[in-house]
């Protein structure tokens, strides 16, 4: 029988390692990120009894982690049942059920705060009338150890990295990648990219119209002194950094591949002698409809002279504030970090 994995990611999730400029820059391109977390889950999960052939798997998910589990339980015949809101669009909820799973939308807007804790509500209902089992991406360690096999292929293709830059959503990817590339390159910076309305790295839960990255909720999978720096993007940002990644290296991705190519590039032209990986979490598909199509950008607001084109450097979360922030967080716990004495700077 062939390695499961090994035809799901030459299906969805072929890794590369894409050359980009300045000439110290590169990106690990993963196309669809969340199959590798998507299948170390359920096949643990298989493995060590917790999840059966008849076993009902559901998860909270906005978009990709959705994805990532139909088509891996697909593979394996598990029911898979998705609870989400808005921000899953007709086309992508078209596309997960057509894989087997059932999809549930809670009722809130994408952007409400609570969205997040809507869904966990309906799904830690459905699991008392079912017994069905959670998947829990946000705290699974099956989630961060997921990463091994691309952290393996980054450091054959790429060599030494000496700065990491990826989105943060539930901490598996950014935290999972830097654990292991870390086995061998100790001193490398992580750069976390996060989004204004996220808890994530201390800032209040608010409306979040950036999605695919930052969360209402901690996740367990999340290692806060694993990090070295925190960017905030905004949406608008995000959005047109996804054209400009498109403009320049011709790769149409999602908005969290767009914020991470802005960032790292930024990183890379100040400092030359530093390799830099960005990571790109996810493709276009889902995005056609509104951040590349110019009327839904007009429409709302979003306009690239309206956009940051350099961050600004804050001393506390909470003195982040739209458009492109930054922060020096030098590897501290989100307790020692929300308690610096910077705070009143």
């Amino acid at each position: 029988m062939p390695d499961i994995l090994s035809v799901i990611i030459a299906a969805h999730a072929p890794l590369k390692i894409v050359s980009l400029r300045p000439e110290n820059l590169a990106a690990i391109d993963f196309r669809m990120m969340k199959v590798f977390p998507a299948f170390n889950i359920i096949e643990t999960g298989l493995r060590n009894g917790d999840i059966g052939p008849n076993t009902t798997v559901v998860e909270t998910s906005s978009g990709t982690m959705a994805l990532g589990l139909a088509i891996v339980c697909m593979h394996f015949g598990l029911k898979l049942h998705i609870f989400g809101d808005r921000a899953i669009e007709p086309p992508l909820k078209s596309t997960i059920e057509e894989l087997g799973a059932e999809v549930h939308l809670v009722d809130a807007t994408a952007s409400d705060a609570n969205v997040q804790l809507l869904r966990k509500q309906a799904l830690l209902d459905f699991m008392d009338r079912t017994g069905a089992t959670w998947s829990s991406q946000y705290d699974n360690l099956g989630n961060r150890l997921s990463y091994a096999r691309p952290a393996e292929e980054a450091i054959r293709q790429f060599g030494k990295i000496d700065v990491m830059v990826a989105t943060v959503g539930s901490g598996g990817s950014s935290c999972g990648l830097a654990h292991y590339c870390r086995a061998f390159f100790p001193e490398m910076k992580l750069v976390g990219i996060d989004t204004f309305g996220s808890i994530l790295f201390g800032l209040p839960v608010g409306r979040r119209d950036l999605r695919g990255l930052g969360n209402s909720i901690m996740p367990g999978n999340l290692i806060h002194e694993a990090f070295d720096e925190i960017h905030w993007l905004g949406a608008n940002e995000a959005y047109q950094a996804a054209h400009q990644l498109h403009r320049e290296t011709s790769l149409k991705r999602g908005p969290t591949s767009g914020a991470a190519y802005l960032v790292a590039k930024w990183y890379a032209e100040r400092f030359p002698q530093s390799k830099v990986l960005a990571v790109f979490p996810d493709d276009s598909n889902r995005y056609e409809h509104s951040v590349y199509d110019s009327a839904w950008l007009h429409e709302h607001g979003y306009r690239a002279e309206l956009a940051a084109i350099e961050p600004v450097l804050v001393h506390h979360p909470l003195r982040a504030n739209g458009g492109w922030c930054r922060l020096d967080w030098s590897r501290r716990s989100l307790a020692g970090l929300m308690g610096s004495p910077h705070s009143a700077n």
